[in-house]
């Protein structure tokens, strides 16, 4: 469990975050200092167990900023964890490629149009990943 910091002195010396509306990127909302609730130790979890997973939950409900945080864990990016459980139990040696592939974007109208997306995320993947 993490330590309740202390109460500021006086309302005046309270640090006040930002809140996350509309943010789904875990590195713009660690490095532009909004409120977070600290998921790594599932994301640990999740990893340890092993196995695959169906994320089943409503719509903006987190499942893009997890994913992100997974996606962000894997490939190493130890800054945005400073504070987090994950920055003291995850080995930062080593770093996994991660492809990611989102159909969010937008309403598809036929399968050419889904192949030609797919075909898209997967070459910017490809790029990405200098393969």
């Amino acid at each position: 469990m993490t330590p309740t910091p202390p109460s500021p002195a006086s309302p005046e010396q309270a640090t006040r975050l930002n809140l996350p509306i509309g943010i789904q990127g875990f590195a713009k909302l660690r490095e532009e200092g909004c409120y977070y609730v600290d998921k790594t130790p599932y994301a640990l979890r999740l990893i340890r167990e092993g196995g695959h997973y169906f994320l089943s939950r409503p719509r903006r409900f987190g499942k893009s900023l997890f994913l992100d945080t997974l996606k962000e864990l894997f490939e190493g990016n130890r800054e945005l964890f400073k504070g987090l459980a994950a920055e003291t139990q995850w080995d930062w040696t080593k770093k996994y490629p991660v492809i990611r592939i989102s159909l969010g974007d937008g309403v598809l109208q036929s399968r050419a149009e889904l192949e030609q997306r797919i075909q898209a995320i997967l070459r910017t993947n490809r790029e990405t990943l200098g393969l």
